[in-house]
């Protein structure tokens, strides 16, 4: 004759009993404790019709019960439903187990506890799974849903491990679930005391936070509020739970940008150029070393190239010759600095003045009147730090009294192109451009070439 226990536990979702809290109960049908008999064979034992053991002796079975009844009769907050333990008397022997484990196959069989592999993440048991199968999967989900590149290396940048435990059956959570949360971010938060000299700005600055967010931690905290030594701060941040590394090698096909080349033509007038020959973007095959963060960039090597097709340079002419016209027809010269004329050009007291100087404030900047070449740029004695630019046909500006200058001797420059800046060195009784055009050596007027 079957014995039969009548238990309330812990439901798999599939009847649901609305009852707040679930007491272990055990209701013999037959009192086994009292009947020598029944202690005798081999008994298989079954839970709502399934198989879960056979066992020697009916003892252990109720024994068995009573030690679940006691770890699991006060659970609250859990729906219960009703399951019925059977044992039967079956005859031989048969393959029967121990009492520790006939109570962890009737514990999970009755929706109390089971075997499982967790997933700690920095120590912390974060994900319970049912199994070290279940834990890889997770794992492995995670990964895919961060790889951008195929064949990339992937790592956790956290320390993850798997670790075999033993949970209620309502702590095992579904990989589809695990994945969603895994995907979250978690808070971390921390206190900042105030120090002398802090400001919103200044210990955002340091926790890489805009003051927005500072303040969004700090609700009683508003812009204007004047932070006190001493005061604390609460620095909150946010990280994923999981950070998955992914490093990869990636090869992409790049333009080799074409590289210009001006040549100067003394014989074609300043302001016009001419192309000799178009430029011709090339190709290359560049390979990174590609490093990401949960799918964001974090970094990017450049490892080696391949030139796959060279770029053409393109070469243009420039022109740089000058027609020193007089004011009206047709000069070629641009204003050197602004600011109006202080100091005309000619006689000037006992002396020759064989420039303009035109007012300008102290690193006022000062660009070449015309294109050509720089001959000289430097000290030079009583003009102080001043440039001179060959422009061809024997026509030299200079700039003088300079502060700092942009060029060296040698370079080529365009017309309008920054040279330096204005200052009072040299001869000089406060900031100003002093300006000549030299004519074969000579001085001209330049107000009547500009």
């Amino acid at each position: 004759m079957p014995l039969k226990f009548l238990c309330r536990r812990t439901p798999r979702v599939r009847r649901p009993n609305p009852l707040g809290i679930a007491v272990f109960l055990l209701s013999l049908l037959v009192l086994a404790g009292n009947s020598p008999a029944l202690n005798k064979g081999t008994w298989a034992v079954s839970v709502d019709g399934e198989p879960v053991a056979r066992v020697s002796d009916f003892q252990s079975l109720e024994r068995a019960l009573v030690n679940l009844s006691s770890q699991y009769g006060e659970i609250e907050g859990r729906p219960v439903a009703w399951a019925r333990v059977n044992a039967v008397r079956v005859p031989g022997g048969g393959v029967t187990i121990g009492a520790q484990e006939l109570e962890d196959r009737l514990a999970e069989a009755l929706g109390f506890a089971r075997d499982a592999v967790a997933v700690c993440i920095d120590g912390e048991k974060r994900f319970v799974f049912a199994d070290r199968a279940a834990a890889k999967e997770f794992l492995n989900r995670v990964l895919d849903s961060y790889t951008v590149e195929d064949g990339a290396e992937r790592r956790f940048l956290e320390d993850v491990q798997l670790v075999g435990t033993r949970v209620r059956c309502d702590e095992v959570t579904s990989v589809e679930e695990a994945v969603l949360l895994a995907r979250q971010d978690i808070e971390n938060v921390q206190k900042y005391r105030i120090r002398e000299g802090d400001t919103l700005w200044d210990v955002a600055a340091k926790h890489n936070l805009s003051v927005t967010d500072l303040l969004k931690s700090n609700p009683a905290v508003k812009e204007n509020t004047i932070l006190r030594i001493g005061d604390e701060l609460i620095i909150a941040r946010h990280k994923p739970l999981l950070t998955v590394v992914t490093t990869a090698r990636v090869v992409e096909t790049r333009e080799i940008p074409y590289k210009t080349t001006v040549k100067r033509d003394p014989n074609l007038p300043a302001g016009q150029r001419r192309v000799l020959e178009a430029g011709a973007a090339g190709l290359e095959e560049v390979t990174f070393r590609v490093v990401r963060q949960n799918g964001r960039l974090v970094a990017q090597e450049r490892l080696e190239a391949r030139e796959i097709k060279p770029a053409v340079n393109r070469v243009e002419v420039a022109g740089s010759k000058i027609t020193l016209a007089s004011r009206g027809g047709g000069g070629q010269l641009v204003w050197p600095a602004g600011g109006g004329v202080i100091s005309g050009f000619g006689s000037r007291g006992r002396g020759f003045h064989s420039g303009i100087d035109i007012g300008a404030g102290y690193g006022s900047p000062v660009v070449a009147a015309g294109a050509g070449v720089v001959v000289r740029a430097g000290w030079h004695g009583g003009y102080g730090i001043a440039v001179d630019i060959s422009h061809g046909n024997g026509v030299v500006t200079r700039y003088a009294h300079m502060s700092s200058v942009a060029v060296s001797a040698g370079q080529e420059v365009d017309r309008g192109q920054y040279i330096g800046a204005v200052g009072s060195t040299g001869r000089s009784t406060g900031p100003h451009l002093h300006f000549e055009v030299l004519l074969n050596g000579e001085p001209h007027n330049p107000l009547n070439y500009l």
